[in-house]
């Protein structure tokens, strides 16, 4: 399988936050490339990021259903 091959730091990084993701990527023992494939994948499959999803979508079903009514201002 042939996979296109970007730059990591492709994207617009200040040099300060250039510098700390290559500091990072040390620490961690990786190259760039390989830190920040791990990182944007760990973000992608963040469970946090999942259970947003799905409060949304709850929240929309919820919205779309029976409304409750009050009959306050009739009396």
């Amino acid at each position: 399988m042939y996979v296109a091959r970007v730059s990591a730091l492709a994207v617009p990084l200040t040099p300060v936050e250039q510098d700390q993701v290559y500091r990072a990527a040390e620490a961690a023992g990786k190259d760039v490339d390989e830190f920040m494939r791990d990182a944007v994948l760990a973000a992608a499959n963040d469970p946090l990021v999942a259970a947003l999803g799905r409060a949304v979508d709850t929240v929309a079903a919820r919205s779309q259903g029976a409304r409750v009514q009050h009959d306050y201002a009739t009396d």
